[in-house]
């Protein structure tokens, strides 16, 4: 298992927001492999059987980078998007997002099942094109509930083929994973590259 380790900085979180920001530039960057999400575990029946014979899991790893700034947990994630999904414009067109996934109660939480209703599984989640990002609860495959307050910051560039997502707050868990929605593969919801395993992290 590959650790993830969060930095210690003096610098606030609003600096370190823009994922260009010169901090970054000193900070060790950790890849991480993602698979994709096993189909038999999709809630749904019609997208079991419509992705069947459909590749899935675009985004085959995501290049991370952590900081602690305070109490509050700054992660930047950049991962390869040749050809970017900006927004959802249409019915059947779907954004680039990401997201970083914690055990919600500090328990060893079942990551592939997104927890279950006595281990939940919190997400911190960004999507392109969307007014900001929000943080979600689940409790299971398909449970996922957006939380209607948070303290969730997120900012994303794309350039030269990747996308740069810095998300920011607070996080008390010692384990995370993270996500990876490819728009121009027709990934949403439950189809996703995930990291199939927790990651330990450590801060200093």
């Amino acid at each position: 298992m590959t650790a993830v380790t969060a930095s210690k900085t003096s610098g606030t979180v609003e600096d370190l927001l823009s994922p260009r920001a010169a901090a970054w530039k000193s900070v060790a960057e950790t890849s991480l492999p993602l698979q994709p999400t096993p189909l038999d575990a999709q809630p749904s029946a019609y997208v079991q059987k419509a992705w069947a014979n459909r590749d899935r899991g675009n985004v085959p790893s995501v290049k991370v980078k952590a900081l602690a700034a305070g109490d509050q947990l700054v992660l930047r994630l950049e991962w390869a998007a040749p050809d970017p999904r900006r927004t959802i414009s249409d019915n059947n067109v779907y954004a680039d997002a990401c997201a970083v996934l914690f055990p919600s109660n500090g328990k060893d939480a079942e990551l592939a099942t997104m927890g279950s209703a006595d281990k939940p599984v919190t997400a911190w989640y960004w999507r392109a094109g969307a007014a900001g990002p929000f943080l979600a609860t689940a409790t299971g495959l398909g449970t996922v509930s957006r939380e209607a307050r948070h303290g969730i910051q997120a900012t994303g560039e794309w350039q030269a083929g990747s996308w740069q997502v810095v998300l920011a707050g607070p996080a008390k868990s010692a384990r995370i994973g993270v996500a990876v929605w490819s728009g121009i593969a027709g990934e949403r919801a439950g189809l996703k590259s995930h990291t199939p395993a927790w990651h330990d992290l450590k801060v200093g």
